[in-house]
């Protein structure tokens, strides 16, 4: 999938899921919606999983270019909000708020470059194990490809918590000590073998062709991950903390850096 696709998917289902509901009530005129996930858009329109299982297409109230993809889901959710009597939450109307938007999705881009990540875990007996593992994002949702011969396996089977590590590559950074970088605290779910899991490997070996060679071998496993919060460094004076409930908080000078 587009990683400019992946972006707004991940930017709709992380940070405004609740609207996602909203768009099935009022434009298809349903009461029936305990919840919605973004998994596909285009300039047409938009695909959700309505209540888990039930995909729902939803066209633009006009066809827009890609760019305005996003421009076209705020006008709908202005809509669907007003027509519902469902306020947008308060910090909408913070000074601030569209600062944080754009630093939410400068997040997202630098996550969207990894195609790997550093992985962080502690053993029963507290003892720490750094290693990696490819990493991938698919209908905003976020995986990675693990292996049983890690010591982080066993460390997400007794405990099902990670800390995982973005960091920029050496090479372009301006020297090795100012390297951006995002670390999450995530907690980690095993995935059942069946045809979506399938099919997300499908899409998976795209970008990695190993996994055609592994994928049926008994002890590799596709683990789907929930980032909760974490901290953004973008340089030597400039950190973010992200919070449970997707807020981008500035690191007040002189405070601990957690990553």
């Amino acid at each position: 999938m587009d990683i400019s696709i992946e972006r707004i998917l991940d930017h709709m289902n992380n940070d405004h899921g609740d609207v996602l509901p909203l768009y099935v009530r009022h434009f298809c005129k349903r009461e029936d919606v305990k919840e919605a996930k973004l998994i596909d858009v285009n300039e047409e329109g938009m695909t959700l999983l309505v209540n888990g299982n039930e995909r729902v297409q939803i066209e633009f109230t006009k066809k827009t270019d890609f760019k305005g993809i996003h421009l076209e889901m705020i006008k709908m959710a202005k809509i669907a909000r007003r027509a519902l009597n469902v306020p947008a939450p308060e910090h909408y109307k913070d000074k601030g708020h569209q600062e944080e938007e754009k630093m939410k999705m400068e997040i997202s881009d630098f996550i969207g470059n990894f195609k790997s990540v550093i992985i962080g875990t502690v053993s029963e007996e507290g003892e720490p194990n750094a290693s990696y593992a490819p990493f991938f994002k698919y209908h905003g949702d976020s995986y990675l490809y693990v292996n049983e011969t890690e010591a982080y396996f066993g460390n997400f089977k007794k405990n099902g918590k990670a800390s995982l590590l973005f960091i920029q590559d050496e090479a372009q950074a301006m020297v090795p000590s100012m390297r951006q970088r995002v670390t999450y605290n995530a907690e980690i779910e095993f995935l059942e073998k069946n045809d979506y899991y399938n099919e997300i490997l499908d899409e998976f070996q795209k970008n990695d062709f190993s996994i055609q060679m592994t994928r049926n071998v008994p002890f590799f496993h596709l683990v789907r991950v929930k980032l909760v919060s974490g901290r953004y460094v973008k340089g030597p004076r400039q950190a973010f903390d992200i919070t449970k409930d997707r807020r981008i908080v500035e690191v007040t000078l002189g405070a601990t850096e957690n990553s």
